[in-house]
């Protein structure tokens, strides 16, 4: 069962009242037709005695007892992982396939099919982990011992639902690593902890803390301890932490209530985990932090980088710098040791913040390169609200407005500041006019021309005012103004309908489509840091590198049956292409994007389209929104 069913059953078991869709969305960090896809899967394949309630004013609520749930393929595949892991961490070399068979009551085949999947599953997940199978021995995990723990971690909360139950789950994992009796303990003494280390108090911590825990303190008492693979400076830095203050309360009280010893650098890596899973408020104590010298260097140099693609001053923006710095800091420990680092909010930031979340996969690219750090893609999501900072503050003047004075110039200046006073983006100058068409030329750089009184200039983006400017003239300069933020400016290069098999055909058809196809590579390698799909089914491929050609392109297609994008399907797809001198525009039409996905009666017109033409057209004619 997915994580998020359960997160989704807990929360709506610990209201015992309706709770809002969006509400919902917001704290799963997925979109309202996510929320209702997993009420009907969970309703139609999984709860029995109980079910979801949905009213249209109301939002959901949970009736009935969840104290089971229906075994899918799918659910006892993760189930059967959780233990062959588990099994594998407490072999002391090899381990048979038909031990672990004959333990799980499965057979030999299932069991070797299992272990490629899970083999698979680290390659993309856990770098330093491996499964090596040799004939006549059997199997053995090797590799990294915190990459284990965090392995076996990650699979031990897939059944576990709410207060009331997760106690029986974890003594059912974990029953011959601990009592019924001592997990009881545990849980009192960690309940004990909430307050006082200010951790939040809610299942989903409480089991995320248990498991590690569990799992940490039985590989200590076996000898298998963390590698102390970082130097004296690094500890002194952590232990600044609130998460260290936590982790060494908790780990020491509880190794003597187990009575063991435990390491330091086994509080360290405790430390680590708290930090990536967000779950403490630090941020008085990250002025305490020294930034090591090689991550400012990787900082500054990616952020250069940028400002060469994006022709925009990131590296001097001291609060850009600082916030990226200041929050990497705290992560990079925690990255460097491949933990899981927890992002709710991640498909919402893929979606409100498509421009700063492009540049922050471009910033995440080039530190991998630079300094060798590794940015999932949760982390490249808080990134991105550094950069969605930056480019709002370089909105503050982008609309550019002219005014051609006539004979009254005092006249043109008070509508100089009415309109600065109106449009806090708006940069406004004031000039003489010719009355000629050589003004054309001159002009030609600005959003909005103001005229008083007729002039000799044929351009749309033009207003003429006769005397002193009315409420009428005020009403056309908003319009235009709201136009301005709301026309799809570049119209799309390529549209099709075609059915497409997988996500790389389409890919390559749209390419094809451009004639582009070179833009392959580039396009696959952003989609390994991150999947390009944000919500409502809609995905936004784009490469890493500029194209070929001047301008950007824009290819589209419309899929009747929703293609598989990684974590979700999706039907409507747009891709852009930068050319190689035209990141201003790739920005503007990111802004663009964004203006058409938020408006859901916007969208379902526009997937009803069937050619290139009506696509432009729909996006050119809609309706102006105040």
């Amino acid at each position: 069962m997915k994580e998020k069913y359960l997160r989704l059953i807990a929360m709506l078991q610990e209201e015992h009242k309706y709770i809002k869709g969006k509400e919902i969305a917001k704290r799963l960090g997925i979109s309202d037709r996510s929320v209702r896809n997993y009420v009907k899967d969970l309703n139609e394949n999984y709860l029995i005695d109980s079910k979801i309630l949905t009213n249209k004013n109301k939002g959901y609520i949970l009736t009935g007892a969840v104290e089971d749930i229906k075994v899918s393929e799918h659910f006892e595949f993760e189930e059967r992982m959780f233990f062959i892991v588990k099994f594998l961490l407490d072999a002391d070399d090899w381990i048979t396939y038909e031990e672990i068979a004959e333990s799980l009551y499965f057979s030999n085949q299932t069991i070797r099919l299992d272990v490629i999947k899970i083999q698979k599953m680290m390659e993309t997940q856990f770098q330093n982990l491996r499964i090596e199978s040799v004939i006549f021995k059997g199997v053995r995990l090797k590799g990294s011992e915190i990459e284990k723990r965090l392995l076996l971690e990650s699979l031990s909360k897939i059944t576990t639902l709410n207060k009331s139950s997760f106690t029986d789950s974890l003594a059912y994992h974990f029953k011959d690593w601990v009592t019924r009796e001592s997990l009881e303990e545990l849980m009192t003494f960690f309940q004990e902890k909430y307050s006082s280390l200010q951790i939040p108090d809610n299942s989903e911590t409480t089991v995320s803390i248990l498991s590690y825990l569990i799992i940490s303190v039985r590989r200590i008492s076996q000898n298998h301890f963390c590698d102390y693979s970082f130097d004296s400076l690094d500890l002194v830095e952590i232990e600044s932490t609130k998460e260290f203050e936590a982790a060494k309360s908790i780990m020491y009280d509880y190794g003597n209530q187990s009575k063991i010893i435990i390491p330091d650098v086994e509080i360290i890596y405790f430390s680590f985990y708290l930090i990536s899973q967000r779950l403490m408020i630090s941020a008085s104590d990250d002025h305490k932090f020294t930034v090591p010298q090689e991550l400012r260097s990787g900082v500054k140099n990616s952020l250069k980088v940028l400002e060469r693609i994006y022709s925009m001053e990131l590296s001097e923006d001291e609060q850009l710098y600082s916030g990226l710095l200041m929050h990497l800091a705290r992560d990079m420990y925690p990255l460097m040791f491949n933990f899981y680092i927890e992002n709710s909010f991640i498909t919402t930031i893929k979606k409100e913040f498509i421009q700063g979340y492009y540049m922050a996969v471009s910033f995440a690219n080039d530190l991998k390169k630079s300094i060798h750090l590794q940015l999932p893609e949760n982390e490249i999501g808080y990134i991105a609200i550094h950069f969605a900072s930056f480019i709002e503050r370089c909105k503050t003047k982008n609309v550019k407005i002219v005014i051609l004075l006539g004979r009254h110039q005092s006249i043109g200046y008070l509508l100089k500041k009415e309109l600065e006073r109106r449009y806090s983006n708006a940069s406004i100058k004031t000039m003489i006019s010719q009355g000629t068409k050589s003004d054309n030329q001159s002009l030609s750089n600005f959003d909005l021309i103001i005229s008083f009184g007729p002039i000799m200039i044929e351009q749309s983006n033009m207003i003429v005012i006769n005397g002193t400017p009315a409420e009428e003239d005020y009403q056309e300069i908003d319009k235009l103004m709201r136009k301005m933020n709301y026309v799809f400016g570049t119209k799309i290069d390529f549209f099709t309908k075609k059915r497409f098999q997988d996500k790389e055909e389409l890919l390559l058809g749209l390419l094809t489509g451009i004639e582009a196809p070179e833009m392959l590579e580039s396009i696959l390698e952003r989609e390994e840091f991150s999947s390009t799909d944000i919500s409502d089914g809609i995905a936004i491929p784009h490469p890493l590198l500029t194209s070929r050609f001047e301008k950007t392109k824009i290819a589209v297609t419309i899929q009747e049956k929703p293609i598989d994008w990684g974590s979700q399907f999706v039907d409507l797809i747009i891709m852009i292409v930068p050319g190689k001198n035209d990141q201003k525009n790739t920005s503007r039409v990111m802004e663009e994007i964004y203006n058409i996905i938020k408006d859901p009666e916007l969208l379902i017109e526009v997937k009803k389209t069937n050619s290139l033409e009506e696509f432009n057209n729909v996006i050119e004619n809609r309706e102006m929104r105040t």
